[in-house]
């Protein structure tokens, strides 16, 4: 992707993000509190300290769980079955939205699977924290939730990631950096019983070498349906993507937008079979600009499976809706492609969780 002038300042884009987040965050109000059945909110909030990111910083995990099976420190002579957990990361272009955001997808959760811990993860956010904080902010996560397994009384095992949109992104790049971090001997501590179980993820993006023109398309009708004005999605590139953080082709200046930290669907299959999970399913809509590169990326996966390398492919396209379709409030009138598009994916974790 190539930039056919300079960036805004980075103040300038933090004016401009601190407006976005509250009109964000007034969408968000409206889909928690006014729009039925309401979500849960977090019972739990934890700040943990950034240790793979070369920025120093704190980041927030929001902890959902069901009434009944609050998180507490087990105590020793408790011998309660480990429990799943579910790692999420909120959308919004890297650089608005919140973790509460997620709130009706992580109750779907646990209203299908009283005993999983759903742990939303607020990483910073561009243009404060541009490429690559966010996607390291998600491995310290998962390294942090680790560690505090045994104390939590998470199983190692069974730890899956979700996303959508750019949480998507994350969610599917996330395992690359996490392999790598994980062969220093600075993690040696967490032991070797840690695997990812399963990746769910929503419209992300997994090509980053496209354009927006581009990718508008490979799908005329997105531009005509989306709700998301071209000045936005100038707003979300020119905040995350800093082009002096951007990886760079080997022994060049030149920027390489196909590395699998920002564009996962153009991983190498040695590194996508190193790091991911043995089951994934990712959704895509049908009104969206991401639509192509993420069935491409599933059609791919799926490839694996038929090759007996990977476990299971799931997810599907959700006809006639547009990117974000789940998050817009709904008030008396319900969703039901965002209950179906849940539904199956809660299906999809019974697979990954190995629940009976």
């Amino acid at each position: 992707m190539a930039y056919t002038s300079p960036p805004p300042s980075r103040s300038v884009l933090s004016n401009k993000a601190h407006r976005y987040r509250i009109l964000l965050s007034l969408r968000s109000l409206l889909d928690r509190y006014l729009s039925w059945p309401l979500p849960p909110g977090p019972s739990v909030e934890i700040a943990i300290p950034s240790k793979v990111s070369k920025t120093p910083g704190s980041i927030q995990l929001y902890f959902f769980t069901a009434p009944s099976r609050p998180l507490c420190p087990r105590k020793q002579t408790q011998r309660l079955p480990p429990r799943p957990v579910l790692i999420n990361f909120h959308g919004g272009g890297f650089s608005i939205g919140h973790a509460r955001d997620d709130s009706r997808w992580a109750g779907t959760v646990l209203k299908a699977y009283p005993d999983a811990v759903v742990v939303s993860i607020n990483y910073r956010l561009a243009p404060e924290r541009p490429f690559p904080v966010p996607l390291e902010d998600g491995a310290d996560a998962i390294l942090w939730l680790w560690q505090e397994a045994q104390k939590y009384n998470f199983d190692k095992t069974r730890f899956a990631l979700s996303g959508a949109s750019a949480g998507g992104n994350l969610a599917l790049a996330v395992p690359f950096r996490l392999h790598e971090e994980l062969q220093k001997q600075r993690w040696a501590s967490i032991g070797e019983e840690i695997e990812l179980a399963g990746l769910v993820v929503f419209y992300p993006s997994t090509d980053w070498t496209r354009s927006r023109i581009e990718r508008d398309a490979t799908n005329p009708i997105a531009p005509q349906k989306s709700i998301i004005p071209p000045s936005l999605f100038k707003f979300f590139d020119d905040s995350y993507l800093l082009p002096a953080g951007l990886p760079k082709w080997p022994g060049t200046d030149r920027v390489d937008m196909s590395h699998p930290y920002l564009s996962p669907g153009l991983a190498p299959e040695s590194l996508l079979l190193a790091t991911y999970p043995p089951a994934v399913a990712i959704y895509t809509c049908g009104w969206d600009q991401l639509l192509v590169e993420g069935n491409t990326f599933r059609e791919r996966l799926g490839g694996f499976v038929e090759e007996g390398k990977m476990a299971s492919i799931g997810g599907f396209v959700v006809e006639d809706v547009i990117h974000g379709f789940d998050k817009k409030p709904s008030f008396c009138r319900g969703n039901k492609a965002r209950d179906r598009m849940y539904g199956d994916a809660v299906n999809q974790l019974k697979v990954m969780w190995k629940i009976d």
